[in-house]
């Protein structure tokens, strides 16, 4: 049975009758009487929706440990796009646990990217740890998803975003003046305060790496490269210095996992490819593939303070390094592979179901799917125009 369509309706009269007074008393805001008629159908009924019903209840009543129990319910019948995860997070960000509030958040966002208040939540939490490239990032995407373009929230999140590209812009801009007469250490101050203002430009991220890369700071230069990175992971210029600035610093392993990483993206080139391969059977006699513990450790540390762009890559180079995992580390790295960029997951799946009905001549249902897609990606990029171009009058 797909429990994703279940929901307890089926069983008889009786229990539709108590589910239709069940959500009559949500809606009037009568939640304890709701919750008597829900833990009476939780004996006979088995629907994970029922058990989230269940768990908002309590939630709404403030019995925060009975919430858990019935959303955690709720999850173990369906795991995939529940809304217990998002209240989940409510709970725990409420009792203090700002960490595990953002995990589960990042689940929710995962299922359902777009949606604004999950994406104010987590910014809001990021931000509060100080965490300011991962708050930027989903205070961007609340500005992009949010319905009211009008409301409080959104127009001073927009005045602070605003505020911060501006400073940083014109710190940036300061560097490269400093960088015409030849002062390099004013530009390196300019470029460091344009980061710490605003960390997710490329461009500043890229210059202060490679002013450090050419004073041979490897290990300051490969902070503001990887950052680069997270922002634009395939661009050349950076990856190709990663593990030059690596085997400078001593850092073989890393070099290698760098390396491994550049191979799919020199294909087209057959001289680089070459000396990537070179390079990586250079590194092969020199480096202790028993250390890789450390990308392990590493990448647990990273996953329990939120860092999961980092978390990732410690994993993916434990992995490439040829170590063995478990099913719990097996279970992070499927969160982490939903958690990051799940934009381009669902805009994938989007373009598969929609072709299928537009092909079928289903209109309507293929609108939806290209519609979504539309409201996921950006509107310069090529997979908005491909949708907006399948948008059909129906």
């Amino acid at each position: 049975m797909d429990n994703s369509n279940y929901y307890v309706r089926d069983n008889s009269d009786i229990e539709k009758t108590k589910l239709d007074a069940a959500q009559n008393l949500v809606a009037n805001g009568n939640f304890a009487g709701a919750l008597k008629l829900y833990l009476d159908m939780v004996n006979t009924s088995y629907s994970y929706k029922l058990y989230f019903e269940t768990g908002k209840c309590y939630y709404k009543l403030n019995d925060s440990d009975n919430a858990i129990i019935y959303f955690n319910r709720s999850i173990e019948l369906e795991s995939n796009k529940n809304p217990s995860y998002t209240f989940l997070g409510n709970i725990y960000y409420r009792t203090g646990d700002v960490d595990k509030a953002i995990e589960y958040w990042m689940i929710a966002h995962s299922f359902k990217p777009d949606d604004e208040n999950v994406c104010l939540n987590l910014a809001t939490s990021y931000f509060s740890k100080e965490m300011r490239f991962q708050a930027i990032q989903f205070y961007q995407k609340f500005l992009k998803y949010t319905k009211n373009k009008q409301s409080a929230h959104y127009l001073e999140v927009k005045r602070i975003l605003d505020s911060f590209m501006r400073d940083s812009e014109t710190l940036y801009q300061k560097a490269l003046r400093a960088l015409s007469a030849k002062d390099y250490e004013t530009a390196i101050q300019a470029l460091d305060m344009a980061v710490k203002t605003y960390p997710n430009k490329f461009d500043s991220n890229f210059l202060l790496g490679k002013l450090y890369f050419d004073k041979k700071d490897y290990f300051n230069a490969l902070i503001y490269f990887k950052q680069a990175v997270a922002i634009d992971k395939k661009s050349l210029d950076v990856l190709q210095k990663i593990p030059v600035a690596m085997t400078n610093s001593g850092d073989l392993l890393g070099a290698y996992c760098a390396l491994k990483r550049l191979i799919p993206l020199v294909l087209h080139n057959q001289k680089e490819y070459l000396n990537v391969i070179s390079a990586i059977k250079q590194l092969e006699n020199n480096i202790d593939f028993a250390s890789a513990v450390k990308y392990l450790e590493n990448a647990e540390g990273y996953y329990n303070s939120n860092n999961y762009y980092y978390a990732f890559l410690e994993y993916e180079n434990y992995l490439i390094l040829g170590q063995s995992i478990d099913s719990r580390i097996n279970m992070r790295i499927q969160n982490l592979r939903r958690f990051l960029n799940p934009e381009e997951r669902i805009i994938k799946t989007c373009f598969d179901k929609g072709s299928t009905f537009y092909s079928a001549g289903d209109y309507r249902t293929s609108n939806k799917y290209f519609t979504k897609i539309m409201t996921l990606s950006r509107p310069e990029s090529s997979e908005y125009k491909l949708a907006k171009s399948r948008i059909v009058n129906v």
